[in-house]
C-alpha cells in the first residue's frame, strides 16, 4: 500500500496531530503540524523561505522605502536619507526631531512623509514642507491712501512663486477706514517653502477680498486703492496633521491618535479644519484605503465608505504597522487580533488564519513577496494570500522591507540570496494509512535541493524510538531521493519531520511510503 504525503496545506493546531489528513471534493492535502521557516506556494509544495544577505552595514537603519529604479528613502539616527541600491549611496535629505518609524506615500511628483512628529515631501533629494501653514489674522492700521470710507476686509496667505503653490488664507481681520485713507497690513514672518505672502483686501462693506499684493514675508504691505486681482480662495486651508499615510480618492489622508484626517482631493497636505476629521473611540491603529473606501482599527474595525454610513467588520482592532496593499490585484489587509486579513473594495474582510492559535504582538510590519506567489509575512507568520496556507518565520527581524530589500539594526539586508536558513516541517502523526501495527518502510521524496534532507521518526513502544536519517543524495532538478529507514522500527503512529542538512534552499512535492503493514494491532 501507497501512502503519499502532501500537497501541504500548512500549519493546523485545530486538528488533532494524528487527524491532518485532509480528503474531500473541494480539499486534498496534508495539514502540517509545525512549518519554520518555509512557504507553501500555490500548488502545495513546500519551499525553503528567502534568505537575508547583509550588503550593507548600517546601525539603526528602518523605514525603507525604495521606488523604481533602486532608489528611495531611508532613516537612520534621526536622519532622514535618500538612498540607492544595491550600490549603496546615501543624501542627506532632512535632520529630524524623532526617530519613530516613517511612514510614506507617493502622491503626484513627491514622496510624502511623516513620523507623526515630522512631516514633509520629498521631491528628488530634497524636502520640503507638504504643505504652507495658516498664518493668523493680520495686525491692521490706517495709512494715507485713496480707499473709500468704509469697512474692509484683509485676509493673507503663504506663496510660492516657483510652484504656483498658495496656502490656506488667513482668519479674515477687519478695520474701518476714513475717506482717502489706506490699510497698513502686518505681515506674517517667514516660513519654509513660501517666498511670498499675498495680501487680500475686500471692497467696502464686506465684498470678497481680492488680491492687493505679493510681496515679500515679515515687514508690512500698504494697500492704499481699491485691488482688482483674484478673488481670495474661499476654502480655509490647513496643513493636513502629521500621521501614519494614506491616499485615498486622490486626498492625502493622515490619522494620528483617535482622528482620521481626510486631505483636500488633489491638493496633497492639505486639508480643511472643519470638514476633514473622523474621530473614533480609540486610537486608530491602523487605516487601510481600499478604492471605495477606508478600513480603519481601533476599539474595532470599521469600514468608512466613500459615500454610506460607516459599518463595524470585525469588534477588535489591529497591530500598528502592520497595513498592506496590492491595489494591482485588489489586494488589502492587515494583522488583527486573530492574525491576517484580507480584504476587498466592496467592505468585506475576512481572516486567513482561522487554523493556528495567534498572540498578536505590540506592533509588527507587513513585508508582501510576489516572486511567483503572493505571500505575506506578518508578526512571525507567513500566509499565501491565494490559499491561505500557513507556516512561521523565526529571525525575520526586520524593520522595514521593501522590493526585495529589508533593514536591521545593522544595516540593509537583499532577500533574494542563497544563503542559508534553518527549516524544518512536522507532518504530525502518520498512520500510513490504518491504524494497524507496521514496519515504517523507506521514504521517497519527490524534492529539488542543493542539500540533503533530514527525516526525523519518532515512534513508541519498545520498537520505536527517536531517529534520524538522510536523503541518499540531491538534486538541482525535481527528483525522486530515497531514505532508508531502520527496518527495527515498528509501531501504529509515525511522528515525522523533514529538515535540512544545512538549510539550503529546496522545493519539496512529496514524501511516498509503501507501507509494510503486518497482521497486529498491538
Amino acid at each position: 500500500m501507497t501512502y503519499k504525503l502532501g500537497p501541504f496545506l500548512g500549519i493546523n493546531h485545530k486538528r488533532a496531530d494524528f487527524d491532518l489528513r485532509v480528503r474531500t471534493n473541494s480539499v486534498q492535502g496534508d495539514y502540517l503540524r509545525d512549518a519554520l521557516n518555509v512557504d507553501i506556494d500555490n500548488g502545495g509544495n513546500l519551499r525553503r523561505r528567502l534568505a537575508p544577505s547583509l550588503v550593507q552595514v548600517l546601525s539603526g537603519a528602518h523605514s525603507l522605502h525604495l521606488l523604481d529604479g533602486g532608489s528611495g528613502l531611508l532613516v537612520r539616527d534621526a536622519v532622514l536619507y535618500r538612498v540607492t541600491l544595491p550600490a549603496y549611496s546615501e543624501v542627506l535629505v532632512k535632520t529630524l526631531s524623532s526617530d519613530a518609524r516613517m511612514s510614506y506615500q507617493a502622491a503626484g511628483d513627491s514622496l510624502y512623509f511623516s513620523n507623526g512628529t515630522d512631516s514633509g515631501r520629498v521631491l528628488g533629494s530634497t524636502a520640503y514642507p507638504w504643505a504652507l501653514p495658516r498664518p493668523a489674522a493680520p495686525g491692521l492700521s490706517s495709512v494715507g491712501g485713496s480707499l473709500p470710507a468704509g469697512l474692509y476686509q484683509v485676509v493673507v496667505s503663504y506663496y510660492n512663486s516657483g510652484t504656483g503653490e498658495e496656502g490656506g488664507v488667513s482668519p479674515s481681520a477687519q478695520v474701518v477706514v476714513v475717506a482717502d485713507s489706506g490699510v497698513r497690513v502686518s505681515l506674517p514672518g517667514a516660513t519654509t517653502g513660501a517666498t511670498h505672502v499675498r495680501v487680500y483686501l475686500s471692497g467696502t462693506n464686506g465684498a470678497v477680498p481680492q488680491l492687493a499684493a505679493t510681496v515679500a514675508p515679515g515687514g508690512v504691505a500698504d494697500i492704499l486703492t481699491v485691488p482688482s486681482g483674484a478673488d481670495a480662495p474661499t476654502r480655509r486651508e490647513m496643513p493636513l496633521p502629521a500621521g501614519e499615510l494614506l491616499l485615498s480618492s486622490g486626498r492625502l489622508c493622515s490619522f494620528s491618535g483617535n482622528t482620521l484626517y481626510l486631505g483636500h482631493p488633489h491638493k496633497f497636505g492639505y486639508c480643511d479644519p472643519l470638514a476633514s476629521f473622523i474621530p473614533f473611540p480609540a486610537p486608530i491603529s491602523v487605516a487601510v484605503d481600499a478604492q471605495t473606501g477606508i478600513f480603519v482599527a481601533a476599539d474595532k474595525t470599521y469600514w468608512v465608505p466613500n459615500d454610506g454610513q460607516v459599518v463595524d467588520v470585525f469588534p477588535y482592532g489591529a497591530v500598528p504597522g502592520t497595513a498592506f496593499s496590492l491595489p494591482d490585484k485588489a489586494v488589502y489587509g492587515w494583522f488583527g487580533a486573530k492574525g491576517l486579513v484580507l480584504a476587498s473594495p466592496s467592505g468585506e474582510a475576512q481572516t486567513l488564519m482561522d487554523s493556528v492559535e495567534v498572540t498578536p504582538p505590540v506592533s509588527g510590519m507587513t513585508a508582501l513577496i510576489t516572486d511567483g506567489f503572493d505571500r505575506a509575512v506578518s508578526c512571525g507568520w507567513c500566509v499565501n494570500l491565494d490559499t491561505k496556507a500557513v507556516t512561521r518565520y523565526e529571525g525575520w527581524d526586520f524593520t522595514s522591507f521593501s522590493s526585495g530589500y529589508g533593514t536591521r539594526d545593522d544595516g540593509i539586508y537583499a532577500l533574494d540570496s542563497s544563503d542559508t536558513v534553518a527549516w524544518s516541517a512536522d507532518f504530525g502523526k502518520v498512520d500510513l494509512g490504518d491504524n494497524q501495527e507496521k514496519h515504517l518502510p523507506n521514504a521517497y521524496l519527490g524534492v529539488q535541493s542543493s542539500d540533503i534532507m533530514l527525516l526525523n521518526v519518532q515512534a513508541p513502544g519498545k520498537f520505536g524510538g527517536d531517529y534520524t536519517y538522510p536523503t541518499r543524495g540531491y538534486s538541482a532538478e525535481l527528483n525522486v531521493q530515497r531514505i532508508d529507514v531502520g527496518k527495527g522500527l515498528r509501531a501504529n503512529w509515525f511522528n515525522l519531520a523533514l529538515s535540512g542538512e544545512t538549510g539550503s534552499d529546496f522545493i519539496l512535492a512529496d514524501i511516498e511510503f509503501v507501507a509494510a503493514t503486518t497482521k497486529r494491532r498491538i
